[in-house]
């Protein structure tokens, strides 16, 4: 009986394979005609440089919340590319809709809640399977130039495969590495034989990838130690905002903070941005100022955990759970704090990235707190902003009283803070992102 089922199904598989063939070879040759006829057209200057080209990104994660998302669609959106969007859904988003410009599809995934290894794989697969079909079914209706996947997982990627196939470039999106990630959040040894499995299968997704971005050149280097080739990845940086209002700089008379220290942080309530740290730091801070306040807004699981945590050590008049806020309120709430706190957990994961709230704090003339990293130092000084030892709530309470007791140095900090911003601008992401687009076109 099976091999009477083998024996039908065979054929049908032959004919379907070379019907997707076939399909894919006439893909390959429209989007090389559509190439050359746009770069044509481009060099007699009669269209942008982007015109005639389609990209799609894809990215399990919600959207319009993705700040790196947005710029580099951005990116291309500027010089007159067509962007569409794969992305998760959630239950107040249309499952197809044009915002911006940016053609988007909304597809069902289980809820990402960094669970358990099991949870994990069931949240991965549960978008990849559609992931691939959505992207596979649009390449064929409509011919992407280029297809660009966010990471986590790695394997994401392999959505891609029938665009690589015929003939689309294809971008690796690395927004952590993820050996690291998997070392932090579920305890695999780095030296241990699962991790080999993943290294291989980050290694396999660099080399299926014309090109990869990593966030920080931490995060390259830590690729190309492990075998990738380092002319096929670059760097851009997390500086996009969800908002983008001007910066507000604090006042060097200003000595209020002496008295009644407002320290603020928002963003992913987990366990890897030491909440706990702020917390434990509290006690030392109010021995100096009684007044100080720590306020932290977001949402997260470790949330009831951090609660319980402030209830037992009696410090609920001096630690305020925000809660989520919309970007275009939360603007106004952080700029109620004289400092931005940011207070990561050190590992080698930690070692290697940059949050996105530090730039938000820069942009908006906030001065900083920040856990001492080897990525956070490379790219910033102590005149930008004041490092703490990671993990140490003694010696943040020490930052959190000298930059309390001294507004010219945080009206200073401020001010080289926002000229740090400026050297790391979105509008320079969005044209590192535009120059790899550009050369992944021209080969």
């Amino acid at each position: 009986m099976l091999k009477r089922l083998l024996g039908f199904l065979a054929p049908i598989g032959a004919v379907g394979g070379a019907i997707l063939v076939w399909l894919g070879f006439k893909k390959q040759q429209d989007l090389k005609r559509e190439a050359l006829s746009t770069a044509i057209d481009h060099v007699t200057g009669t269209v942008p440089s982007g015109h005639g080209l389609k990209a799609c990104f894809v990215s399990q994660r919600n959207y319009p919340s993705d700040q790196r998302l947005y710029t580099a669609m951005t990116a291309l959106q500027d010089v007159g590319w067509e962007v569409h969007l794969i992305c998760t859904r959630d239950n107040n988003r249309p499952a197809e809709s044009v915002e911006d410009g940016v053609h988007i599809h909304r597809i069902p995934s289980i809820e990402r809640t960094r669970g358990s290894k099991l949870r994990y794989i069931a949240e991965y697969i549960s978008f990849l399977l559609p992931a691939f079909y959505y992207v596979t079914k649009l390449h064929m209706q409509i011919g992407f130039h280029l297809v660009e996947v966010t990471n986590l997982p790695d394997p994401l990627l392999l959505s891609a495969l029938v665009p690589r196939l015929t003939g689309a470039k294809i971008i690796f999106d690395v927004r952590e590495c993820s050996p690291e990630m998997f070392n932090d959040r579920l305890g695999l040894s780095l030296e241990g034989r699962p991790m080999k499995f993943i290294i291989a299968i980050e290694q396999f997704m660099v080399r299926f990838a014309h090109a990869t971005i990593t966030c920080t050149e931490q995060m390259k280097h830590a690729m190309v130690k492990r075998g990738a080739n380092p002319s096929k990845i670059f760097v851009t940086l997390n500086s996009g905002a969800a908002y983008s209002p001007s910066a507000i700089l604090p006042d060097a008379a200003d000595t209020s903070a002496a008295t009644e220290l407002r320290i603020v942080t928002h963003g992913t309530i987990i366990k890897r941005y030491g909440h706990q740290v702020m917390i434990k730091a509290m006690p030392y801070v109010l021995e100096k100022i009684p007044n100080a306040h720590l306020t932290i807004y977001g949402k997260g699981a470790l949330r009831p955990e951090l609660e319980q945590m402030v209830a037992d050590m009696k410090l609920g008049d001096s630690v305020t759970f925000g809660g989520f806020v919309p970007d275009e309120e939360l603007v106004g709430k952080l700029r109620q704090g004289h400092i931005g706190i940011v207070t990561l957990v050190r590992n080698p994961e930690a070692d290697l990235v940059h949050t996105y709230k530090m730039f938000e704090y820069l942009s908006l003339g906030i001065p900083i707190v920040i856990s001492r990293t080897s990525a956070a130092e490379a790219y910033f000084t102590d005149d930008e902003m004041c490092f703490f030892e990671a993990g140490n709530e003694h010696d943040l309470a020490r930052a959190l009283l000298e930059l309390a007791n001294d507004p010219q140095r945080r009206h200073d900090m401020a001010v080289n803070g926002l000229k740090a911003y400026e050297r790391y601008s979105p509008d320079k992401q969005k044209q590192a992102t535009l120059d790899i687009a550009n050369s992944l076109m021209k080969q």
